[in-house]
């Protein structure tokens, strides 16, 4: 075998290799974004069961302060009667 041949054989086992190399890369890739998808939609399913928890107690604490307030009446005084003033003649 020349070396000509001899370069062109390690030419293609080279891209054979590169290509088989490529392959597992894109696979890799291909599991790490669905691992990435998953924690994802497990992180957005958590943030909503938190999100309800948090405002079903704001609901529960509002409620509780809301009973335990004394009720306030507010006391107005009497609406008293226009009265013209002395700041134009008539």
């Amino acid at each position: 075998m020349d070396p000509a041949e001899r370069a062109a054989l390690q030419g293609k086992k080279r891209m054979i290799k590169n290509r088989e190399s490529a392959a597992r890369s894109r696979e890799r890739k291909q599991a790490y974004t669905a691992e990435l998808e998953s924690l994802v939609t497990q992180l957005e399913e958590e943030n909503a069961r938190l999100l309800r928890h948090q405002e079903e107690r704001k609901r529960k604490r509002l409620k509780q302060l809301s009973e335990s307030l004394i009720p306030i009446t507010e006391h107005r005084k009497p609406l008293r009667p226009l009265r013209r003033t002395h700041s134009m003649q008539w």
